[in-house]
């Protein structure tokens, strides 16, 4: 039976650079309350990995604000560390609205927005951590077993060098492609390169040989497919996807994918990653979609945070991948979700 990976006495470090913002979740009428949450790819996998039993610390420049006290709430509510988190006049904390809503057949479907609704003032957008701050950043967290980032900049890059020749197994996952120097110095330190059709559709015409060991691309309600850089099967592998009944929203799918497949191979950084075959390989594949396929039972990009207790997701998992059937999932409602009447997006930026 394949069950999650349990997390050592000693917890895996995972360090994640990228977006980290405030989601703020709107399903319904304007009567219903909104919720607020921490979002972003790394902030949503950093959570993730909390959740799972990591000691997990963003690195991010916010601003000083109640969108960022909103954020810091929810994530201390999940014990992540936020020591290397800095809230700073010249940074920003990005605020984007999740909207979550039903097309014409009743099928659930979701919308990112990044203004404030009804009027054309753009919410607070994504500022990369300075490359001036590397060195104290290393200083603070010398070692991790991971390092995540999403976004391409000098920092992220030169956190990506410093935690590689310690041992960290680098994950990269580009939210689009660029032609550019950084871009490809960024595929160039990752062992595990991440990325969605929707996102990078030609990414097989442009590196038509891998960059990166391993290279994943998902696909929606088609799976998902992978190719190594070594090994005696050539080219794109495809693993299909995990389907459940009662979808509320798809969002945070590839988050809970990207989360399950380190929480699989990187608990002893590179080494542990290097040292999987490609069958502990597939099986990391298979429970990164079982949880995305999961989470998507429930609002938000992180939903099964707030309904499902971790005891409750070892038992539900090997089900999923056994593919029996899973009905009424046990829940327990918890009461960590920031809730807010009559929201004002201007009260965040005060």
């Amino acid at each position: 039976m394949t069950k999650l990976k349990t997390i050592k006495k000693n917890k895996p470090i995972c360090l994640g650079s990228g977006l980290v913002a405030l989601d703020v979740i709107l399903n319904g009428t304007p009567a219903t309350p909104a919720k607020l949450c921490a979002g972003g790819s790394c902030g949503n996998i950093i959570s993730i990995l909390s959740y799972l039993g990591w000691n997990s610390k963003p690195i991010a420049r916010l601003s000083k604000n109640n969108a960022t006290k909103n954020l810091l709430k929810d994530l201390n509510s999940f014990n992540v560390n936020t020591d290397l988190l800095s809230k700073a006049l010249d940074g920003s904390t990005p605020i984007i609205i999740h909207r979550i809503l039903r097309d014409r057949e009743g099928n659930p479907k979701h919308r990112f927005e990044f203004r404030v609704p009804g009027t054309s003032t753009w919410l607070p957008s994504y500022k990369p951590v300075l490359s001036s701050t590397v060195e104290s950043i290393t200083k603070e967290q010398k070692q991790a077993q991971v390092f995540y980032f999403d976004r391409v900049s000098r920092s992220s890059i030169d956190l990506g060098k410093y935690y590689k020749e310690k041992g960290a197994l680098i994950v990269f996952e580009p939210s689009s492609y660029n032609e550019t120097k950084q871009f490809h110095e960024s595929l160039s330190i990752a062992d595990i390169v991440k990325f969605s059709s929707d996102r990078i559709g030609n990414y097989s015409e442009i590196f038509p040989t891998p960059i990166a060991p391993l290279e994943i691309e998902t696909r929606g309600k088609e799976g998902l497919q992978y190719r190594l850089q070594l090994g005696t099967k050539k080219g794109w592998q495809k693993t299909p996807p995990y389907k459940l009944t009662n979808i509320m929203d798809t969002a945070g799918a590839g988050d809970w994918c990207t989360a399950g497949i380190i929480n699989e191979l990187g608990q002893n950084g590179a080494k542990s990653f290097y040292s999987a075959g490609r069958d502990q390989i597939e099986r990391a594949l298979d429970i990164g979609q079982a949880l995305g396929a999961l989470n998507c039972i429930f609002d938000g990009a992180r939903g099964i945070m707030y309904n499902m207790d971790r005891k409750i997701l070892d038992g539900v998992i090997p089900k999923i991948i056994s593919k029996k059937e899973i009905s009424n999932i046990p829940a327990n409602t918890t009461n960590r979700i920031i809730t807010i009447k009559n929201f004002h997006f201007d009260t965040l930026l005060q």
